[in-house]
């Protein structure tokens, strides 16, 4: 069959996004070519960055979308939808596909339809199906069924992990069964990507400047924190591929596109501390010669010396560390991460000593946090030897233990997910008794402020330093964030 797999337009707070290309898709795209499908993938964000009050646009207009669409020919139309802030753009690109194509079948799939697949049916008569979950399995079974002549409902109802309309009725089987064997994965099919343009249009992923591209080691996390939403998409058991096969891929981007700098993508690199050790040691005795970060962030605990050491000789140039909170009780009871703050002092030494630069994860306004907890995160920044931090705003993901408790006590403030200004991440907030946004909003500017006062040497280093983890890609970012958040309070 042909297939035409589309990554949507999408909204966000400042105009220093890197475009990267959706691992998701090529993944996806991998596997149908793999059956003999033909593919095309077309991103809608490789466009221009138009700005709109404080929000800014990327991607192409709705007409050049419509314009590319009436130009292609395919059997299958499948449309990522990784986040709440992307449904108002898949929408549009669905109800287009329908205006042009009336008998198209229109797939969704990513984490929002995963948990909204119901909503994102009954609100969009243009999609036909929606895919919950890793889609690998579930897109293929698809394509072969309709490509035997079975009709779209018939195709759909033996598959794991699906749902779909059939007249007015939505029917869905739901997501129980994982890929184990992701070794059996072929490597995400990035000859179908436009590298020249995503290479063109990349910032620097902190140290690293383009060319970078992502690499996927593992597949969920087995920890259990209470504001994390990753084992919608990829259930809650970890699931890795193995040392050989991640060095495989690794060699073969270098040879066949002439890439060295890679960043991991993993919800939890280092669950298997053996297996880490040995991708690091491959990448010694490969003689690759790469460089890569863990951009997604590391979790702390299941770090060692040894690990550490290894990373640094194998090309490692900076780290992410999840912190989340300097208050104990924030970070264990509330955000139930089972984290000593002797070991996140500990880890910090080790990559300190190493020579690798550490950027720390930080969030404010949990529900329950107080302003004596969050002067514990403040003490934290100011002692803590770190090279960067970022501070988020906690946001409430449904199908998480805390949206739950905040939505049950009334302290949930959402926006509409059709509005097509929303920002990931940035739209939703959150008001309790303890705080109001705005004193969560102070709180985040007074992290960094803190970091600034106390780590201004370290800052001045990295931006001169070459491979700096600062750079002025990550300042007008930053700088971005902060006034967007501005902009939301008033």
């Amino acid at each position: 069959m042909k297939i035409l797999l589309i990554y949507p337009q999408y909204s966000h707070s400042s105009e220093f996004d890197s475009r990267a290309p959706s691992m998701a898709l090529f993944y996806l795209a991998a596997s149908l070519e793999k059956q003999g499908h033909t593919v095309r993938v077309f991103d809608a964000s490789l466009g221009p960055i138009t700005r709109t009050g404080n929000v800014f646009r990327y991607g192409l207009s709705h007409e050049e979308v419509a314009d590319v669409l009436k130009a292609e020919i395919f059997d299958l139309a499948g449309i990522s939808c990784s986040f709440t802030a992307r449904w108002p753009f898949v929408r549009k690109v669905a109800e287009q596909i329908k205006e042009i194509y009336p008998g198209k079948p229109v797939l969704i799939g990513g984490l929002y339809p995963t948990y909204a697949w119901e909503d994102c049916l009954r609100s969009c008569p243009s999609v036909d199906v929606v895919l919950l979950g890793e889609g690998e399995q579930s897109f293929g079974q698809l394509a072969s069924g309709m490509q035997k002549g079975l009709g779209l409902a018939d195709a759909c109802r033996g598959i794991d992990g699906i749902s779909w309309r059939k007249a007015d009725i939505f029917q869905v089987n739901p997501k129980t069964n994982y890929i184990d064997a992701l070794d059996d994965l072929p490597f995400p099919s990035w000859h179908l990507a436009d590298l020249k343009t995503y290479f063109r249009l990349q910032k620097s992923i902190f140290e690293l400047p383009a060319p970078c591209l992502p690499i996927l080691s593992s597949r969920s996390c087995p920890f259990r924190c209470s504001f994390c939403n990753m084992y919608i998409t990829h259930g809650r058991r970890w699931r890795a591929r193995s040392a050989v096969n991640v060095l495989d891929e690794l060699q073969y981007l270098v040879k066949t596109f002439g890439v060295r700098r890679f960043y991991f993508v993993d919800d939890n690199f280092s669950i298997d501390l053996e297996r880490a050790k040995t991708i690091c040691r491959g990448i010694i005795d490969r003689k690759l010669g790469i460089k890569y970060n863990f951009h997604n962030g590391l979790s702390i605990k299941t770090i060692d010396r040894e690990l550490v050491e290894l990373m640094k000789k194998s090309g490692c140039t900076s780290v992410c560390l999840a912190i989340e909170s300097g208050s104990e009780r924030v970070r264990n009871a509330i955000y139930r991460k089972g984290l000593p703050t002797q070991k996140i002092k500990d880890v910090v030494g080790w990559f300190l000593k190493a020579g690798i630069p550490t950027i720390g994860y930080f969030m404010v306004g949990a529900p329950g946090e107080t302003k004596d907890d969050f002067l514990m995160s403040r003490d934290l920044v100011a002692t803590l030897p770190l090279s960067l931090i970022t501070v988020g705003i906690y946001t409430p993901y449904p199908q998480t233990e805390l949206y739950d408790e905040c939505k049950k006590r009334g302290w949930l403030k959402e926006p509409g997910a059709n509005e097509e200004g929303r920002v990931e991440m940035f739209s939703t907030m959150l008001q309790t008794p303890d705080f109001t946004v705005d004193e969560v909003g102070a709180w985040q500017k007074e992290l960094y402020l803190t970091f600034i006062r106390h780590h201004w040497p370290t800052l001045i280093r990295e931006l001169v330093r070459p491979w700096g983890v600062v750079n002025m890609d990550m300042i007008g970012k930053f700088l971005g964030m902060i006034r967007f958040r501005s902009f939301l309070r008033k």
